[in-house]
């Protein structure tokens, strides 16, 4: 099903059509899976006592063991496995950012966009008339669509990589690569703040106001302030794109980012809100106005879910959204606000299927993150929050995961089926707190505990976390058998394991410093535009790197300025290999395996991989800078002096993911993530789609 923008869809009447009937099934199988969950990690904490209900279960003859996971081990790659039962070669997803081959700049690797058609100018307003849908980037059927449509229900509660969203007859929540109202993947979090040690800024994932609180009344403090809804981009500003593009091609990026600027406040729309603290009491209580409906929230705590509206096109547009806020400091003042997420009652763009799932859930539950990776990591790891914030905000998200679990359990209890339940948090508490425990990475901060735990305990705590909502889905299950008189077969997995980034590597600084990648004359960095800007010279380039595991051959009749032939380029990536294996740096190997894209792919996107794939050692991985094919000139290998402290973009040897067989089963073969989906298929004795990679595990 086809998506269209944001602004598109607002203005617009959508009508749906009526549901099928619903399906049933008396067989039911329950999927957990848990980010970043490592079976090492895993098998030394319940060892260690850690996690009583895993060992339970394995006491009870339920089998762990580690699950291969994908080349390269990223969370849309290796979920995107699973979704499909398929390699990247077959459903065509390689990275968290794809190449644009035309003009070597970035796309999305999970989302690709029609541009606008037909427009009609009205009152100033640019009314798109065609054009402008989204969809998945996936080539091959999710599990969820044939599993339905061969009339097993299937309850996915949270997936990665899967928006948009495609037609099924399955009810569906996205996860990572959902945005929040504004468009944000990250979403764009707020901290209104007094703090001298906080200055105002701007990124794509947070904004730090600066505020000041009026205090003359000491019963009631005052403050006002505003939140920032989706850019109206159908403000007419050919004017200033004619400017902006005049700029560009005169070669004067600075005038054409000035010119941006103009076009974003111009497209501005902001809600003003009215910041109030109560010290009649106690303690003082934050009260946020919010167009006349309240946040309310005593000092360390959460407030209520509050909507927010943004009103568009001349007034006749409006956009509703949701929002809470934590009150960090009365003085100085200190509230933080989640990024605006779709109202589910009343979504602007589909954020599951059918489009009323969205709905009945936050009946349940209430109004509830529909944005994906809802863990505020970004602002964590911008120094927005502190280490006990950025925790505190993850313990809610998974507390809301539970009660989504439960919600889904209710599900397949009246209609039986499949039910597939994702917790992200764990996964992002290893990506941001692993310097807390590890004396050898660069980053470090002092100590300090939260909930009466150590930091450098905290991701021992959010094992245990796993580990109690793993208790409650199997104590309902053991209900549900107990009430349906069948045995549930329950799986947990991950998509990979874990293990620290201490070093980071410019890919591109060590393609230039080797001469595959050759700047234009005085350069020697990229600008605002990366690879796609004015910084390089292509007719003397061999390879560049744009993501996060890979080198791309720049070749003839594929990349629009390509030289290099297909014969060239077997030796080419076999000189590259050589030179990356022997890598060294402080003593260690950089690399442990670097593999062409035809040895770990098959199928029709082959073509669009990566040519070398690299397979990090431990410590080791590609810098952010990479995401987007930047040539920083500092350096190649450099301290990660960040926040982000562990990964997983490394050799997928060395970061397996995890299965258990809850059940007990013996596995026919080294498990791999498509298998499982095989696996999913046999249980339900559903046909499975031709060209399926995996294979029945049991």
């Amino acid at each position: 099903m086809k998506t269209s923008s944001l602004l598109f869809v607002a203005a617009c009447t959508l009508i749906g059509a009526c549901s099928d009937a619903e399906l049933s099934s008396e067989k039911r199988v329950v999927v957990f899976g848990v980010d970043g969950l490592d079976p090492e990690m895993l098998q030394e904490r319940i060892d260690s006592g850690m996690m009583p209900n895993f060992a339970k279960a394995i006491a009870g003859g339920s089998k762990l063991q580690s699950l291969q996971t994908s080349w390269p081990p990223q969370s849309p790659v290796a979920w995107s496995n699973f979704i499909s039962g398929v390699n990247p070669g077959k459903h065509g997803l390689y990275d968290f950012i794809h190449v644009n081959r035309d003009d070597y700049g970035i796309k999305s690797s999970m989302v690709e966009t029609d541009e606008v058609g037909m427009e009609m100018t009205l009152f100033g307003y640019n009314v798109p008339l065609s054009g402008g849908d989204s969809r998945s980037t996936r080539k091959f059927p999710a599990f969820w669509e044939v599993m339905s449509e061969q009339g097993v229900p299937v309850y996915v509660h949270r997936m990665p990589a899967s928006y948009p969203l495609t037609e099924s007859k399955a009810v569906v929540f996205p996860d990572m690569g959902t945005p929040d109202l504004v468009g944000a993947l990250s979403g764009v979090a707020y901290l209104f703040t007094e703090d001298e040690e906080q200055t105002a800024r701007v990124s794509d994932s947070y904004r730090v106001e600066r505020i000041k609180m009026k205090r003359r009344n000491e019963n009631l403090w005052k403050a006002s302030s505003r939140i920032y809804g989706p850019a109206d981009t159908m403000i007419n500003v050919d004017d200033f794109l004619e400017e902006q593009h005049a700029a560009e091609a005169a070669g004067d990026f600075a005038a054409a980012n000035k010119v941006a600027k103009k076009i974003e406040r111009e497209q501005e729309v902001f809600t003003a809100i009215d910041l109030m603290v109560d010290n009649t009491g106690d303690s003082p209580v934050l009260a946020v106005d919010v167009d006349g409906a309240y946040a309310i929230a005593g000092l360390g705590e959460w407030s209520n879910w509050v909507p927010i509206e943004f009103v568009m096109l001349g007034g006749l547009v409006p956009v509703p959204g949701y929002t809470r806020f934590r009150f960090i400091s009365a003085e100085p003042f200190e509230a933080y606000a989640v990024p605006v997420q779709f109202d589910p009652w009343a979504p602007v763009s589909p954020i599951s299927t059918p489009d009323e799932a969205a709905g009945e859930l936050a009946d349940a539950i209430g109004p509830y993150f529909t944005q994906g990776f809802a863990d505020a990591y970004k602002a964590y790891k911008g120094h927005v929050l502190d280490t006990s914030g950025f925790i505190n905000e993850s313990d809610m998200v998974l507390e809301e995961r539970t009660k989504m679990m439960h919600y889904g359990l209710d599900q397949i209890d009246e209609t039986g089926g499949l039910l597939f339940l994702y917790a992200g948090s764990l996964d992002m508490r290893c990506h941001m707190l692993w310097h807390t425990s590890d004396a050898e990475h660069p980053h470090q901060e002092g100590p300090g505990e939260y909930d009466g735990v150590p930091y450098d305990k905290q991701i021992d705590r959010v094992y245990a976390q796993i580990d109690t909502m793993f208790g409650e889905l199997m104590a309902r299950v053991g209900e549900l058998e107990k009430e349906h008189g069948e045995e549930i077969e329950v799986i947990v997995m991950s998509d990979h394991g874990f293990a620290p980034f201490r070093r980071k590597m410019h890919v591109n600084d060590w393609l230039v410093q080797e001469g595959y990648l050759v700047m234009a004359e005085g350069k020697t960095k990229t600008g605002a535009h990366g690879l796609a800007g004015d910084d390089i010279d292509w007719s003397k380039s061999k390879a560049y790197a744009v993501g996060f595991n890979g080198i791309i051959i720049n070749r003839q009749d594929r990349e629009s300025q390509g030289i290099v032939s297909d014969s060239e380029a077997v030796a080419l990536m076999a000189e590259m290999t050589s030179k990356l294996m022997a890598m060294t740096d402080q003593g260690n190997k950089v690399f442990t395996a670097i593999k062409r894209a035809d040895e770990v792919f098959s199928g029709e996107q082959l073509a669009q991989a990566p040519d070398l794939q690299l397979g990090f050692n431990i410590g080791y991985g590609a810098s952010d800078e990479c995401a987007t094919g930047a040539v920083t000139g500092e350096g190649v290998i450099v301290d990660n002096d960040s926040r982000w402290s562990g990964s997983h973009l490394m050799d997928p040897e060395l970061v397996r993911g995890t299965i258990v067989s809850v059940n007990g089963r013996d596995l026919v073969k080294d498990p791999a993530l498509e298998d499982i989906t095989a696996t999913l298929y046999k249980l339900f004795a559903v046909e499975a789609p031709e060209n399926l990679d995996g294979v029945p595990l049991f």
